[in-house]
């Protein structure tokens, strides 16, 4: 089974279309949508629920209180775990697939290629860019650094048997910001990243914890993106080689980013 991991937080523009974006998937292997809710004071709640309602592979869980990007993607990642999901693709509650067969293609793509525990494809943006990476096949351990490896988190399609080897716990107790960084930068210690060259997700560059619209916001992601590669340097110091001179270009950099934007 493929458990397809859905965090949203008032997203009611948005969490239809990601919906149905999986519903439309035709794939050999069952598919269950895990939605978690976090808490929203929009009209997420009662969509997610309209459509759980009508279709007995989605389950809905609400959440009592806000429990963060983190904790709730988290508490999704143990639910599949727990119910035996062999692979889990991630989504966003405010992104969306393209195609009716992303699924069944990255999962052929695993069955071919063995070595491999992750695939992901290539993306557009909300702004109409579209990117593609040129490798077909590559090693992402050798490659993911500071600005994480080049997946997008909404055409992200992993063996679930990598999570055994996080300890997810610690992503919650440290505070950071996202799943995604410090979850790949595990895995990719591990196993192979498999690239697929289709367009598969429409990943919307509106403002959200990793496109913050204020200069502090800002400050504070890029501060708590330092704090996740420091804790893989610790746990992979030949992968992840912390360096302060790094790390204070890498504040500059997204300063200067963001006054120029502003400016502009």
């Amino acid at each position: 089974m493929i458990g397809v991991c859905i965090a949203t937080y008032n997203q009611e523009t948005y969490i239809a279309q990601c919906i149905e974006s999986v519903l439309m998937q035709v794939c050999q292997m069952p598919i269950r949508l895990y939605i978690g809710n976090d808490c929203s004071t929009d009209n997420t709640a009662t969509i997610c629920m309209q459509y759980a309602s009508q279709h007995p592979n989605i389950q809905v869980y609400s959440r009592e209180k806000n429990l963060g990007l983190t904790a709730n993607t988290i508490a999704l990642l143990q639910e599949m775990r727990k119910d035996g999901c062999e692979y889990i693709a991630m989504l966003d509650g405010d992104d969306y697939w393209l195609t009716p067969n992303k699924l069944q293609q990255q999962i052929n793509c695993l069955h071919t290629h063995p070595e491999c525990g992750l695939v992901h494809t290539a993306y557009s943006k909300s702004s109409g860019e579209e990117i593609i990476h040129p490798a077909a096949i590559s090693d992402m351990s050798r490659t993911y650094g500071l600005h994480g490896a080049n997946t997008c988190n909404c055409t992200v399609l992993f063996r679930a048997s990598l999570l055994d080897l996080c300890p997810l716990h610690e992503f919650i107790q440290r505070s950071f910001p996202c799943v995604d960084y410090p979850l790949y930068g595990i895995f990719a210690q591990y196993t192979h990243f498999a690239y697929l060259p289709m367009v598969s997700a429409e990943w919307r560059t509106h403002a959200s914890v990793s496109r913050p619209i204020s200069l502090n916001k800002t400050l504070k992601y890029r501060t708590q993106r330092l704090k996740m590669w420091k804790y893989l340097a610790t746990l992979y110091p030949r992968s992840f080689t912390f360096s302060w001179l790094r790390a204070v270009h890498y504040i500059l950099l997204y300063i200067v980013r963001y006054l120029t934007a502003t400016k502009g």
